[in-house]
């Protein structure tokens, strides 16, 4: 009786690789670029306008760095099934986030909720990137 071969893992597939490496770096430096701009505003070191502007916002430009690599990944995997897995978490990501959003801003405006940061968006749709690949996989498995 002729075996049949399991498909290959996610992990092991170079564009998945590739993947979090550049995914990691980005993250490393959002850290990196966020800690010290965090602490210099708290401590008021953040240096004057026009240079405020570009400190402020210097933060961001490693979300959009991350948003450019997702863009790059779903361009390079080879297998079409796993990209629309993919872009289906990523989907499903956006809507969590744009739904927690929009329901925290009028418990914010109608109900007195305290005001919450735009900056903890991104973080927000990490979390929901994590928890809805996980459900996406867990779905297309059964």
């Amino acid at each position: 009786m002729a075996q049949a071969t399991l498909p290959r893992s996610i992990m092991t597939k170079p564009s998945w690789r590739r993947y979090m490496l550049r995914f990691s770096a980005a993250m490393a430096s959002y850290i990196a670029v966020l800690v010290p701009v965090d602490y210099a505003a708290h401590h008021g070191l953040l240096p004057p306008a026009p240079w405020l502007y570009l400190a402020a916002v210097a933060p961001a430009i490693p979300v959009a760095v991350v948003v450019l690599i997702v863009l790059r990944y779903l361009q390079e995997e080879e297998d079409e099934y796993q990209r629309m897995l993919s872009i289906r978490a990523y989907v499903a990501a956006t809507g969590l986030t744009l739904t927690v959003c929009t329901g925290w801003g009028f418990l914010q405006d109608f109900a007195g909720l305290p005001q919450i940061s735009l900056h903890h968006v991104f973080v927000l749709f990490c979390v929901c990137q994590g928890f809805t690949t996980g459900w996406v996989k867990l779905r297309a498995r059964g």
